[in-house]
């Protein structure tokens, strides 16, 4: 019933308001609807939809009033002396002046979160590094960084058939890696991007234990930046 006085008060003409209303209450009769329950609704919709109109037409007419006499104001810098000899030519231009200090409590107050613990890092590049020899590995992680160098530390104990070359090395060897010299290269929340940061750090170190696979999605573009960095390490990179 709302929807239907709704559609006649404020969408059709008001010289069809009647006809419109008296089709609505013989529709409503029709589908026996009670027609004490037609009118008081009916009623009830009428009598705020024009309460809302009347609110409307008022609070337009108070904000043309307010906007005519609203004045207009100029914010500057407040300095002892000086910003007092603008008042005169506010006065002249119709203006009124405000003033802001810029004596910020940030000036003075300095907060400082406390500085994260390397290993809780999230969201990372990294290279660990071998004690022995100059082989190093880069990787990246999205989870704790200490999650992370745990498992690379603990896979040389583990039985599984994943490979790891970092284990590889060990075993060949007989090499340790520096674990809590590990280095965080990066920091990139973003997974795609993480991984693009990965593989330009994995590309350039010379005795890197990475495979050429970890860099087979390199675009060529950077490839060939790096390239004027290096020389005598290229690998064999896709333009796909």
């Amino acid at each position: 019933i709302t929807g239907m006085v709704d559609k006649t008060i404020l969408l059709s003409n008001p010289k069809y308001h009647f006809k419109n209303m008296k089709f609505i209450i013989n529709t409503l009769l029709e589908n026996d609807y009670p027609i004490d329950f037609i009118l008081n609704t009916m009623n009830a919709r009428i009598k705020l939809l024009l309460h809302k109109l009347t609110t409307k037409v008022d609070n337009n007419n108070v904000t043309e009033d307010s906007n005519e006499e609203r004045p207009s104001w100029f914010v500057l810098p407040y300095a002892p002396q000086m910003s007092d000899k603008f008042f005169s030519i506010a006065k002249k231009l119709d203006v009124k002046l405000s003033f802001f200090s810029t004596n910020k409590l940030n000036k003075f107050i300095k907060v400082q979160k406390d500085i994260l613990p390397k290993f809780s890092n999230k969201n990372v590049v990294y290279k660990i590094f071998c004690k022995d020899c100059d082989a190093t590995y880069v990787g990246q992680t999205g989870r704790k960084l200490a999650t992370r160098i745990s498992e690379h530390r603990n896979h040389i104990n583990s039985n599984t058939s994943n490979q790891s070359v970092i284990t590889d090395h060990r075993l060949e060897y007989n090499h340790e890696f520096d674990w809590e010299g590990v280095r965080i290269l990066d920091r990139e929340r973003f997974l795609n991007k993480r991984l693009n940061s990965e593989m330009l750090h994995i590309y350039m170190p010379k005795n890197g234990l990475n495979l050429k696979t970890d860099t087979e999605f390199l675009h060529y573009s950077y490839a060939s930046i790096l390239n004027t960095f290096k020389h005598d390490c290229k690998p064999d990179l896709s333009m796909s």
